[in-house]
């Protein structure tokens, strides 16, 4: 037997090197973003203190542990009209809040209701939302965390639908009611909650050559659905960042569209992770305490035009994902916001003319 060739060997464990260490920076910057979760865990970040006075402050889920931590701190910076909207009832919340909060001139609090599984809810809810004199903001927070694959009455995997397809509904019928308080000298904002989850869903959300992409990623097997939860916010951020592109062009918009990302932390929505070894130890390295997410969605909601198209993190604006920064993501985006016009379009009538106001001129 002839004795190895050295140079050979060498040349092949360099190679393996090489592709391992290729391999190890695509995880950690791509997939798991450690970086990342560490800073949100040792962020220490101090209240919000820029004032709500005047202004009319709308929060889907503002029932659940960021929604209504939020709720409570936006009431205590001073908001002349609070709405708190889930499909739960927060007159809870809202009675909490009256009785706890500090700031002098107690806000007018409103219980709305919306059910984010049927667009007839959406769109009642928004024509309701229409008829305010003002909306200063829209904190869009609700969302779901499904274990089990389920499909909403619309037809679509109930994380699709809650996550993305009606919180994108929302965003866009809420576009004509996001109106500044004569007090108000700043663009109305616009917020919508991402996460680290699209991270390690990101390799899931490849898209078919033809077909519908929507369908395709809807249509997930029972096995794949861990990872719905991330796709769906992989959807919602391409169409949020779409949108504030567009809303940029657009005549008659003067919003700012943000997205914030509020953190890890041991919830009612992530509780049922704690049986589960692979969250368990991703907590141990990310989770905080939730008011700490809560003050990320404050912040975002209260924020300046120089935020729009961004994304928030802690309180700073972090970068998109390498993932949606090449050109087949740019062309994943445009090719999201087609798909989800032509779906809302054909669903919600009342979209129709939203969408006409955001063409390209």
């Amino acid at each position: 037997m002839a004795p190895p060739n050295w140079q050979i060997v060498s040349a092949i464990i360099a190679v393996l090197v090489s592709l391992l260490a290729v391999a190890v920076n695509y995880v950690l910057s791509e997939v798991f973003p450690w970086r990342m979760l560490r800073k949100q865990k040792n962020a220490k970040l101090a209240a919000p203190t820029k004032s709500f006075k005047g202004k009319t402050i709308l929060i889907t889920g503002a029932n659940g542990a960021f929604g209504s931590r939020a709720a409570k701190m936006i009431a205590d910076l001073g908001v002349e009209r609070l709405i708190l909207a889930d499909v739960r009832d927060c007159s809870g919340v809202k009675q909490q809040i009256e009785a706890e909060t500090t700031a002098t001139n107690k806000p007018d609090i409103q219980v709305w209701h919306v059910d984010m599984m049927s667009y007839q809810s959406c769109q009642e809810f928004a024509k309701k939302a229409r008829a305010l004199k003002s909306l200063d903001g829209a904190l869009l927070v609700a969302g779901i965390l499904s274990f089990k694959r389920q499909e909403s009455p619309e037809g679509w995997e109930t994380s699709i639908q809650v996550n993305y397809l009606s919180s994108a509904l929302l965003g866009l019928l809420l576009l004509p009611a996001l109106k500044a308080s004569p007090s108000n000298t700043e663009a109305p904002v616009l917020t919508f909650i991402t996460t680290f989850g699209l991270y390690p869903a990101s390799p899931f959300m490849g898209a078919p050559k033809t077909g519908s992409y929507l369908k395709h990623l809807s249509n997930n097997r029972e096995l794949m659905q861990p990872n719905q939860y991330g796709i769906s916010k992989g959807l919602l951020l391409y169409f949020t960042r779409e949108l504030a592109a567009r809303t940029s062009k657009a005549q008659g918009h003067r919003v700012t569209v943000n997205s914030a990302d509020p953190g890890a932390a041991w919830t009612p929505l992530t509780n049922p992770n704690r049986s589960m070894l692979v969250p368990r130890l991703i907590m141990a390295m990310s989770a905080r305490d939730v008011s700490s997410g809560a003050k990320v969605m404050v912040n975002a909601v209260s924020s300046s035009e120089e935020t729009h198209g961004g994304i928030l993190l802690d309180y700073d604006l972090w970068p998109y994902p390498p993932f949606m920064e090449r050109q087949s993501g740019r062309k994943l985006q445009q090719r999201v916001w087609d798909e989800t016009k032509s779906v809302l379009e054909k669903g919600v009538p009342d979209v129709v003319d939203v969408y006409k106001t955001l063409d390209d001129k």
